[in-house]
């Protein structure tokens, strides 16, 4: 029902959000048997579910293929929807900003765009301790000076979004 209506929410809305709950929660449920754990999906009005999977290590192609696979015949043996539909399952790619805790570890060393409650932090990713403290390392330079390198200290939970920059050097 809608706020100060009795308006019902229409049988194809209530049917995709029945739909998409139940794949997101098969979706989770099966994850950790591959390794890997949903950082984000999408819906399109077309029935179009769409997945991203991460994992701890670098996610194969081949991981992605078998989940997949998997994820399809655990749909084929239920009775989650009587209407057709779509769904997909992909890494969520390198321009996606990082969601999860988890995914941050396989990308020590690469340089970053944090967002963050005090502002933009850029730099490279040189450490994750036990108190979720990312330290990054920024380097500095002013034109005809010497470049300063810094530690800079981001608690996790400051983190608003994260960036890989992507580079070609």
């Amino acid at each position: 029902f809608r706020k100060g209506t009795s308006q019902k929410q229409s049988p194809f809305l209530l049917t995709m959000t029945n739909l998409a709950k139940n794949l997101t929660d098969l979706v989770e449920q099966e994850a950790p048997l591959f390794g890997s754990f949903l950082v984000a999906h999408t819906i399109s009005p077309a029935k179009l579910f769409q997945f991203y999977m991460d994992s701890e290590e670098v996610l194969s192609m081949k991981s992605i293929t078998d989940f997949t696979r998997h994820i399809s015949e655990k749909i084929d043996d239920s009775d989650l929807s009587d209407e057709a539909f779509t769904f997909e399952i992909s890494s969520p790619g390198a321009e996606r900003p990082l969601t999860n805790r988890k995914q941050y570890g396989k990308h020590i060393g690469r340089s970053f765009d944090f967002v963050t409650s005090e502002g933009l932090v850029s730099g490279k990713l040189v450490e994750i301790n036990e108190n979720n403290v990312f330290l990054i390392e920024q380097t500095t330079k002013e034109k005809g000076k010497k470049a300063i390198t810094q530690i800079i200290e981001v608690p996790f939970e400051n983190i608003q979004s994260a960036t890989i920059i992507i580079s070609f050097k």
